[in-house]
């Protein structure tokens, strides 16, 4: 993931904690590596919101969009 390595310590703990997860379910249109990724960044994305670290979350949700401060 190219997301990865611009994440603190404490996010790549909760990303790959989320990720490794052992799951009851499995999606229908997706693979299980795919689904795993997106299970660790849903993790992410709450973990930020419900801690308060709404700006950090704003940072990496346009990370994702490829938004930068040079747009």
């Amino acid at each position: 993931s190219k997301l990865l390595p611009l994440l603190s310590e404490d996010e790549i703990h909760v990303f790959k904690r989320a990720r490794n997860h052992k799951t009851l379910s499995q999606s229908k249109n997706a693979d299980i590596v795919d689904y795993k990724r997106a299970t660790g960044f849903e993790a992410l994305i709450g973990y930020l919101y419900l801690t308060n670290k709404v700006d950090r979350l704003n940072e990496i949700l346009k990370m994702c969009i490829g938004e930068t401060n040079e747009n």
